[in-house]
């Protein structure tokens, strides 16, 4: 079983954002498919560019909770490649009942020029969510990945509306100097402020790394639900192990 523990603080002192919390809806964890444009050798939902599992919008309305409010995260893999992501927004903003969107990425087929960015994110309504996922793997396959953290950042304020991004940043325990440079590049982007910033956890495709963290959770309010549409509650590594199996 995954422990259940306090909310720690993140690994610059700060308590994380978008952190669970009595007064936060039902979150509803949606793993839209387990392909990916990238091969983070650690991933925590045993995604890769080989992974060929895509949520139904059947399976999808099927996990929205049956009575409460409740908000979506939608992650993969990566999300932004499956070809009903629009639909699956759409889907919850016309539930009364869902009350934020929330949206994984690792940036690569986000646009990236001003306008088209700000078009995109437009489309997805509010209230938003985008977190975008930084680590010393993304970084090095894409080196104008801040640079869009930044240019998100500045479209969601001119959008305004309950809008925020959030960057997920991971480190290694086992690389040289634990990958202090990553949150180096962060700060000096100026984005230290919207960084949640931990070291990776031993699941997934780590889940024999010697010295890494064990994962754990603060709370479990929360379903996870896997892209052949089973749910596993708050099973994070069930969740996880289950993935390793999908096409």
């Amino acid at each position: 079983m995954v422990e259940l523990r306090p909310q720690n603080r993140t690994l610059t002192g700060a308590l994380p954002r978008d952190r669970p919390s009595a007064a936060r809806a039902h979150r509803v964890y949606v793993a839209t498919t387990n392909h990916c444009n990238r091969a983070c050798p650690w991933c925590s939902t045993c995604s890769s560019p080989r992974g060929q599992t895509w949520l139904s919008l059947a399976d999808y309305l099927a996990c929205f909770p049956g009575a409460g409010l409740f908000e979506v995260q939608l992650e993969g893999g990566e999300p932004t490649l499956h070809p009903q992501l629009l639909e699956f927004v759409d889907l919850a903003r016309a539930e009364p009942r869902c009350v934020r969107v929330v949206i994984v990425t690792n940036g690569v087929v986000v646009p990236r020029a001003p306008e088209q960015l700000r078009g995109w994110l437009a489309r997805l309504g509010a209230p938003l969510t985008i977190k975008l996922s930084i680590n010393h793997h993304l970084l090095a396959q894409d080196r104008e990945l801040l640079t869009l953290a930044a240019d998100i950042r500045a479209a969601l304020r001119e959008l305004g509306d309950e809008r925020e991004l959030v960057l997920n940043v991971r480190l290694r325990r086992d690389a040289p100097g634990e990958d202090a440079w990553v949150i180096e590049a962060v700060r000096e982007a100026g984005l230290i402020e919207l960084a949640n910033v931990f070291h990776l956890q031993a699941y997934g495709f780590a889940a024999e790394r010697e010295g890494w963290d064990a994962p754990f959770v603060v709370g479990t309010n929360f379903t996870l639900v896997n892209p052949d549409g089973e749910t596993h509650g708050p099973d994070l590594v069930g969740r996880s192990e289950a993935m390793r199996v999908l096409p």
